[in-house]
């Protein structure tokens, strides 16, 4: 495919084009503004503009490439409740060759998927569910993500496995990037939470969207029994590393309903772990008001019922991790 334009009907295109694993080359002579250099060139495979500052700030921002090395033993674990995983046509083009296993644990979920081998598992919760496919696990590497992002280049595995195998760190994180079409405040969360760079840094937690695992720590100090934020359970005393380097596109429409149930379950399990959150009582709640709702009426009516639907999770997700 080739991506001139970043109109809606071309980022469907691109959409399509990755999850069938198709390469995209890039010919616009620029990049239009509200999109960044450094979230488009991860989708890319070549760059063909006749601007040649412009082709070198792409190119140095490409997706890990296949690359020629020995051969690793290497697992991918994805829950899937209700379809094939997106990231699969990337997955069988590694250079790697991983091992891909697909939990599917739902009535809906997906009975047999070229390429992977599917467990039909039942829904014990985030933590126990991934723990259980360690049953299953024989080699020394195991990659946990979700069925609703795609890893970025064909030495996306690899470059993890190298950044864990030469180090001390228990855990690799990939970097997520948003789609092109991304709320802005989904993008500009992602931007902080795993921002660009050119070296392995430590990081504060795994994340299961995208991280690498020795096996054995994963033996030894398993996912604890908790219905979410299982990575972050796991994290504490575990030492994790953040590769910037190797993206993986992942983010969500911003929907108030699932925005209010995912804040609500996840604060309850940071307060749980003793973690400082800023929304603890509804004094808190009131405080915090002004600050989102001011925002937020700029983006319309949508984008206020979301924030609003978030900070009511966070608090009644703290009154129950109390």
């Amino acid at each position: 495919m080739e991506l001139s334009t970043f109109d809606r009907a071309s980022i469907s295109r691109l959409r399509a084009a990755l999850i069938a694993g198709e390469a995209v080359h890039l010919v616009a002579r620029q990049v239009p503004d509200g999109l960044r250099i450094d979230e488009i060139a991860p989708l890319l495979t070549s760059v063909r503009t006749p601007d040649s500052r412009l082709r070198a700030a792409f190119e140095a921002r490409l997706p890990p490439p296949a690359r020629d090395g020995e051969p690793l033993d290497l697992t991918v674990v994805i829950p899937s409740h209700r379809r094939v995983p997106l990231g699969m046509a990337s997955l069988r083009s590694q250079d790697l060759r991983p091992r891909v296993l697909v939990l599917s644990n739902g009535p809906e979920g997906p009975q047999d998927i070229v390429g992977a081998t599917v467990l039909r598992v039942p829904w014990l919760g985030h933590g126990a569910t991934r723990q259980a496919a360690l049953a299953h696990v024989r080699s020394p590497w195991v990659f946990f993500t979700v069925n609703d992002a795609i890893p970025l280049g064909r030495g996306f595995l690899r470059t993890l496995v190298t950044a864990l195998q030469h180090s001390s760190w228990d855990a690799v994180v990939a970097r997520q990037v948003p789609w092109p079409d991304a709320h802005h405040v989904t993008a500009e969360r992602l931007r902080r939470w795993t921002p660009s760079g050119e070296r392995t840094v430590a990081f504060p937690q795994a994340d299961n969207v995208g991280t690498l695992y020795r096996t054995e720590s994963l033996r030894r100090f398993p996912f604890p029994d908790v219905p979410i934020a299982e990575d972050a359970w796991w994290s504490r005393g575990r030492r994790i590393g953040y590769v910037p380097f190797a993206p993986i596109l992942h983010s969500h429409p911003r929907s108030p309903g699932a925005l209010f149930r995912r804040e609500r379950a996840m604060h309850s399990q940071l307060v749980a772990m003793g973690q400082d959150v800023p929304i603890r009582s509804i004094s808190d709640l009131v405080a915090a008001l002004p600050a989102v709702v001011r925002p937020a009426v700029k983006d319309g009516r949508g984008e206020l019922f979301s924030q609003l639907a978030e900070l009511a999770g966070q608090w009644l997700g703290a009154r129950r991790g109390r």
